[in-house]
């Protein structure tokens, strides 16, 4: 169960802390930002031919944003 790779940890790969990667924290509040801005536009009317589809798409991305966003805190938190 547990392999050793090249760095020879023995820690099995489900269990080793993820790498720094500055997109983990800023693509969520992008989602955020381009989520509203498309429910927004959307219930306003610009987006021509104020289809529903993009109001349920642009809130679907906000909420997806939201969560990714919180899980990436828990697992700061925890050491993930």
């Amino acid at each position: 169960m547990t392999e050793d790779g090249p760095e020879g940890t023995g820690v099995p790969k489900r269990f080793q802390k993820l790498k720094f990667n500055p997109l983990r924290d800023a693509l969520p509040i992008v989602a955020v930002v381009i989520g509203v801005f498309m429910a927004v536009r959307a219930v306003a009317g610009v987006a021509g031919g104020g289809e529903p589809l993009l109001i349920y798409v642009g809130s679907g991305l906000a909420v997806l944003g939201m969560a990714v966003f919180f899980i990436n805190r828990w697992q700061r938190k925890r050491g993930l």
